[in-house]
């Protein structure tokens, strides 16, 4: 038989599994994670780049290079054992993902990059959940 599945608590069992696949160790879960992050926000940056120029979208590609900082020093964290900086940043790294959320909806206009803003938010979260499974 198979012991707890790393996902079974997860706020999103579906991008949690997409991240762990058969992983059972959460420490290496939570590095996964964080990796998947990195490239994901990379993918949204570019995918932002690709958009009609605006205040909106410069801020968007703004928040992701600081969410690629933040998830950066989180990973530096979890290298020390330092759980507690390690979520606080991977909660960084989700702030920015909002507030570039947040840049269209005080604007009254459309994100063209919903999905992915929802997305890493999600990601996010899940990291975040990961990393409280650490013994």
């Amino acid at each position: 038989g198979h012991g707890t599945g790393l996902c079974d608590n997860s706020p999103n069992k579906k991008i949690c599994n997409s991240i762990v696949y058969n992983c059972t160790d959460p420490h290496e879960a939570s590095v996964a994670a964080v990796h998947k992050l990195v490239y994901q926000t990379k993918v949204a940056k570019v995918v932002a780049q690709g958009q009609a120029k605006s205040a909106e979208i410069d801020n968007c590609i703004s928040k992701f290079d600081g969410a690629i900082d933040s998830t950066k020093i989180s990973l530096q964290a979890l290298e020390v054992g330092d759980y507690t900086t390690m979520r606080t940043y991977i909660i960084n790294a989700r702030t920015n993902y909002i507030v570039c959320n947040n840049g269209f909806r005080n604007t009254f206009t459309t994100n063209p990059i919903a999905k992915s803003t929802k997305f890493l938010e999600d990601m996010a979260i899940v990291g975040k959940y990961l990393v409280t499974l650490i013994k």
